[in-house]
């Protein structure tokens, strides 16, 4: 397709209207008709019709969407630092009313403490974006706890996680809530990030979460489960926490 294109869509997921931009990777495979197919399968076997569900690094929304979609009795949390994706995001969500009204959009990065970070677009790859460098857009960052904690739900069942080589500092951040609701977890686990923040994150991520009484599974082609005992060697692209109580809903 011709670059820098908006185009209007109406076939995301099936019926889901979408305002797409062909500068953007995501976008331009949301109009294919579904995205990643390996997370969207997940998503649907794992997030319930009335599940609260949180999406952070929901970029333009191509899962949060899926989520809303299933969620019709309950509620999703998208969470996107960057103002211009962000905003992409609530058009989106605009485009779906019947979708938007279960969605709450935040507009803040998410960390192990609440400042400020700089959010830095990837001109290579446009909409991916990080906050672990010097330069860019501030942003306000806060925990999910604190989040959570601000709506006062009284349920938490299943949180993705991407957000470019801060899951580490995210889950930190969202401990409270992942004792108190104990719940799935699925986040990106890339071997280039373990290197870039010069400490094992993810062997400190399964460590906090083993400690929690959960189980971790690499998630293979046609989200296929398998169990990891450790993350030393990553096999694939985004692992699976589940608490041990939950773990029937393997079977």
């Amino acid at each position: 397709m011709p670059p820098n294109q908006e185009i209007e869509f109406s076939r995301y997921l099936g019926d889901i209207r979408i305002r797409a931009n062909t500068v953007y990777p995501v976008e331009l495979e949301m109009l294919t008709g579904q995205y990643d197919r390996v997370s969207s399968s997940i998503i649907r076997r794992f997030v319930t019709e009335d599940a609260f569900a949180v999406d952070v690094g929901a970029n333009v929304g191509p899962l949060t969407l899926l989520m809303a979609k299933i969620v019709r009795s309950g509620t999703v949390i998208a969470i996107e630092p960057g103002p211009p994706i962000c905003e992409r995001l609530k058009r989106n969500l605009r485009l779906n009313p019947e979708l938007e009204k279960n969605v709450r959009v935040f507009q803040v990065g998410v960390a192990d403490k609440a400042g400020s970070l700089m959010w830095s677009e990837d001109q290579n790859n446009r909409g991916n974006a990080g906050l672990l460098g010097s330069v860019g857009t501030p942003v306000e960052v806060v925990t999910l706890d604190s989040i959570i904690s601000s709506i006062g739900t009284e349920r938490l069942d299943f949180i993705k996680i991407d957000v470019e080589g801060m899951e580490y500092e995210v889950i930190i951040g969202a401990s409270d809530s992942i004792r108190k609701y104990r719940p799935i977890i699925y986040y990106e686990t890339l071997e280039p990030f373990r290197a870039f923040r010069g400490f094992d994150i993810y062997g400190e991520i399964y460590n906090r979460l083993h400690e929690l009484g959960y189980h971790h599974y690499f998630v293979l082609g046609k989200g296929k489960l398998v169990k990891a005992d450790s993350l030393d060697v990553l096999l694939s692209a985004n692992t699976l926490a589940i608490p041990a109580e939950k773990a029937s809903a393997l079977a």
